[in-house]
């Protein structure tokens, strides 16, 4: 960390640079404007800088990109529309404050890029220990990297995050994949877009904030998203539960429905947007970079920590590219079209998904209770094809569940490894002859599946789907025993201002307003809580929808909101999602929240009739 960077500004090389048009071209393959940008709205771009020559490089072609005298269309949906010359460009530079002169390092990067016409921020990192006494050091820092850089384009109102990498990362990045075991999916290397990593429950960061601003984003909403009214509930203190049923009636997906596409009722308003990062140079060679920045006269800083072949894993595979003679198979050319080649296999796979995933019958998704009824489609006539080998087969269909995990579960991701067991569950067909065990029920990445029965009769199954695929009943993992602690949201007084959006167990966006004195915490329900929850008897209105909506352990997979008292003990005054609040607390009365269901991707999901 005690590094040197030496500022570069070579003559003239071989290779030729990357001209304007070239780099409009890559960036239309991996980004676009929304739709829903206001003409005469200007793009705005947000460029991760280090200084080096990769991002300079990004710097200087973004910079005269916007700058073009000719029309430059990175939309190809819409005809005759230049998007160039209202380009707003704005470079953010990060000091990890880790090492002596960084400050000073980053604000000449800054003056670089403002030679340039590009605005910069330095973003500074506040590190709570001394950095060098980390021996994750490198990990710490990508994500307070991230989680800075993030919070920057959060605030300046993007969503689009260029980075610099190129194709000599991406040789790079296969190689070490390969070295370390990895196939099929592992060996498409690095992604030329992706949601922001390390910024999980950052709202407006991580796949969220659209609803709060909808030009601030590059990829449009949902297909059909239905009405995106908050539910803003006052907690009550009248004498009897309090339900409100202008905001809950009909919160469940309707399966009166024939046509495609999933119907939504006025439900929890689902998150949208979020800051993406995207790799526009991804195809380029650093030799090009190199040449577009000496064509330019573009300054750059090098670090020499990048030459060390004993820092990292990366740096000695770059060490073997420049001093050493490879196979053939192990040349940059040939990683670079291995990964192409995964890339192709794996958009054909996700591809096919997409068309099984048409093939399955959600007949219920309640997002108030973050419930679904499925029907899997029935993927024996796919294994009597032999189109996919048996591992392969079993691996789409890990993707396939993977997509219907992805609405109710808790995690952050789902890990295809973890799937074997349940694809066996729910796909018996493709991994045996013999006739399945009959499962009443399992649990997989957070989610508990059930089967309420087999519902074969009067069903209608669309040919060539077989009539008894069973139906599965999917909710939320009941909680461990004294969970509650754990997942729990303190919001405390805030003279009645709005708390920031916080996400509640990876599946609920919340904030409250806490006009009072008292501390109101989300939380799951308990057991122990239902002494609280007696006046619903009092509703009946109120107990019929906790029922229905809620049967069974169902309930106790709820967010509530509790008061906790002065005591330490906390009481339950609301269960937000069904819209019922408890009477009799004169000291929240005047408190309000707001709830949202997390991002979820509901495209090609199908509707059908329960006969």
């Amino acid at each position: 960390m005690g590094t040197t960077r030496l500022l570069y500004s070579a003559a003239s090389s071989r290779p030729s640079q990357i001209t304007v048009k070239e780099f409009a071209n890559a960036l239309s393959k991996v980004w676009r404007p929304a739709n829903s940008l206001p003409r005469g709205q200007a793009v705005q771009i947000g460029l991760a800088i280090s200084g080096g020559v990769d991002s300079m490089a990004l710097a200087s072609l973004c910079s005269r990109l916007s700058a073009a005298d000719f029309p430059v269309q990175l939309d190809p949906h819409t005809s005759g529309r230049s998007y160039a010359a209202s380009i707003r460009l704005r470079a953010f530079v990060v000091d990890h404050s880790a090492r002596s002169g960084s400050a000073t390092e980053a604000q000449a990067v800054s003056r670089l890029l403002e030679k340039q016409g590009i605005s910069a921020q330095v973003l500074k990192i506040e590190w709570p220990e001394d950095p060098a006494s980390k021996p994750n050091f490198e990990s710490l820092a990508r994500k307070y990297r991230f989680r800075a850089l993030g919070k920057a384009c959060r605030d300046w109102g993007t969503s689009s995050l260029f980075l610099a990498h190129h194709a000599d990362d991406q040789a790079e990045t296969v190689m070490m994949r390969l070295a370390a075991g990895h196939r099929s999916k592992g060996l498409t290397g690095i992604k030329y877009h992706s949601e922001i990593p390390e910024c999980y429950g950052l709202h407006g960061i991580h796949e969220s904030g659209g609803i709060d601003h909808p030009s601030m984003g590059t990829y449009l909403p949902l297909r059909k998203r239905g009405d995106l009214r908050d539910i803003t509930n006052s907690i009550g203190s009248s004498s009897s539960a309090t339900t409100f049923d202008h905001s809950v009636k009909s919160m469940v997906l309707d399966t009166s429905c024939d046509q495609e596409g999933l119907d939504w009722k006025p439900q929890l308003p689902v998150e949208r947007g979020g800051v993406r990062v995207y790799r526009p140079l991804l195809d380029f060679s650093k030799e090009r970079l190199i040449a577009t920045c000496r064509a330019n006269n573009i300054e750059w800083f090098e670090d020499h920590t990048n030459t060390d072949r004993t820092l990292t894993r990366r740096n000695a595979i770059r060490h073997l590219f420049a001093g050493h003679s490879l196979p053939a198979a192990l040349t940059k050319p040939a990683l670079l079209r291995m990964a192409g080649k995964m890339q192709d296999r794996e958009a054909q796979r996700q591809d096919l998904v997409s068309s099984w995933l048409t093939r399955c019958q959600v007949t219920m998704l309640d997002l108030l209770t973050g419930t679904a009824t499925v029907r899997f489609a029935a993927l024996d006539k796919v294994k009597e094809s032999r189109v996919l080998c048996e591992a392969d087969l079993r691996r789409t269909a890990a993707e396939l569940l993977k997509r219907i995990l992805m609405l109710i579960t808790p995690n952050e991701h789902v890990e295809l490894s973890s799937l074997h067991g349940a694809v066996a569950h729910i796909f018996p067909e493709i991994v045996s002859r013999e006739p399945p065990r009959h499962v009443s029920g399992f649990t997989v990445c957070g989610v508990y599946f059930q089967r309420p029965r087999d519902n074969c009769r009067g069903e209608a199954s669309p040919a060539p789907d077989p009539p008894c695929k069973p139906q599965w009943y999917l909710s939320r993992q009941p909680y461990a025993a004294h969970a509650g602690q754990t997942f729990a949201l303190a919001f405390g007084p805030a003279d009645g201002a709005w708390s920031p959006w916080r996400l509640f167990d990876g599946r609920y966006w919340f904030r409250l307003r806490n006009a009072h004195s008292v501390v109101l915490l989300v939380r799951p329900v308990r057991k122990d809580d239902w002494s609280d929850l007696r006046d619903l008897r009092a509703s009946s209105t109120a107990r019929t929808r906790l029922d229905e909506r809620a049967p069974g352990a169902v309930r106790w997979t709820l967010p509530a909101i509790a008061c906790l008292e002065a005591d330490g003990t906390e009481r339950v005054v609301a269960l937000p999602t069904l819209g019922i609040a408890l009477p009799g607390f004169q000291a929240v009365a005047d408190s309000t929240w707001e709830i949202r269901y997390k991002k979820i991707e509901t495209d090609g999901l199908i509707c059908r009739r329960s006969r």
